[in-house]
C-alpha cells in the first residue's frame, strides 16, 4: 500500500512539475520575440568616405527584453534601402550596430551621380494638395496624372513665356505619364527620418527630382509628355501616383 500511494505521490509531483515548467516556458516564450538591426558584416573594413553596399551588412538579432533603448537609436533591418548609396562619416571595422546618428546626407552624393549616362534630372512641381511627401522616398517609381488633352485646339492657356498655347481635353478621363525614378523631394535626397536624425531639415518636397531617359539630342517620349504639360499649363503643380515598391522590406 506504501508503495502505491510512493508511486501516486511521485507521479503528482511530476504531474505538477510538467506544469510548472510549461508555464515557465511560456512565459519565457516572449523573451524570445526579436528585433532586427542592420550591422556591419565580421570582418568588413569601411573608412570615413566608402559608400554603403548590401555585401557590407548582415542581420543582427536581439531579444525583445534585452533592447534597452537600442530601438530609439539603431538602424532597424527592414530600412537596410534607406541606406545603401550613403557613405560612411566614420571608420567601422566589422560587428557594428549601425546607429541613425552616424547617417547623413553626405554633399558628395549629388544628383549628378546617381543617374546613368543615358540620364538627365528634370524637376518637377506636384501639387501639394494631393501630395504628401512623407510617404514618398528617393528611388520610389512614381508617375503622374494629368488631364489629357492635346495642342491646338479652341481654348486658351498662357504659358511661360507669355504666348497663349492652344489646350483641350480629349475625351473623358485623365493621363498617366510614367513611371518615373524618384531622385529627391526638395533638398531630401533620403528617407526623412534619416535626414532628420542627421539633423538636416526638409524643404521645397513639392519639387521633386526624377531621371529620365534621353534618346540622343531627344528626350525619351514619356519626358517629352511631361514636358508639354507643363509648359501648356504654366508649370502648375500636376498629380503624383505612387507605384507598388519594387521589394519588400
Amino acid at each position: 500500500m506504501k508503495g502505491l500511494q510512493g508511486i501516486i505521490i511521485a507521479a503528482s509531483l511530476g504531474i505538477i512539475g510538467a506544469i510548472c515548467n510549461w508555464f515557465y516556458i511560456s512565459r519565457q516564450a516572449d523573451n524570445y520575440s526579436r528585433v532586427s538591426f542592420v550591422a556591419t558584416k565580421s570582418g568588413t573594413s569601411l573608412k570615413s568616405g566608402d559608400r554603403f553596399k548590401a555585401e557590407h551588412f548582415s542581420k543582427l538579432e536581439i531579444p525583445q527584453n534585452q533592447l534597452g533603448n537600442l530601438d530609439a537609436v539603431a538602424v532597424r533591418w527592414r530600412d537596410l534601402d534607406a541606406v545603401l548609396g550613403m557613405f560612411a562619416i566614420k571608420r567601422y571595422e566589422g560587428s557594428e550596430i549601425l546607429l541613425a546618428q552616424d547617417l547623413k546626407t553626405p554633399a558628395r552624393k549629388d544628383l549628378n551621380k546617381l543617374i546613368g549616362k543615358d540620364e538627365l534630372v528634370m524637376w518637377l512641381p506636384v501639387d501639394s494638395r494631393t501630395f504628401n511627401p512623407m510617404h514618398v522616398n528617393p528611388g520610389d517609381q512614381v508617375s503622374f496624372k494629368v488631364s489629357r488633352f492635346t495642342v491646338g485646339s479652341p481654348s486658351k492657356l498662357n504659358g511661360s513665356d507669355g504666348i497663349g498655347v492652344e489646350v483641350a481635353p480629349v475625351g473623358a478621363g485623365d493621363e498617366i505619364i510614367g513611371p518615373f525614378r524618384v531622385l529627391a523631394l526638395g533638398n531630401r535626397k533620403g528617407r526623412r527620418d534619416v535626414q532628420q536624425a542627421a539633423g538636416v531639415s526638409a524643404g521645397a518636397e513639392n519639387v521633386i527630382a526624377i531621371a529620365i531617359k534621353k534618346r540622343g539630342n531627344e528626350l525619351e517620349l514619356k519626358a517629352q509628355r511631361i514636358s508639354e504639360v507643363l509648359h501648356v499649363t504654366n508649370f502648375r503643380g500636376i498629380q503624383l501616383l505612387l507605384h507598388p515598391a519594387l521589394k519588400e522590406e
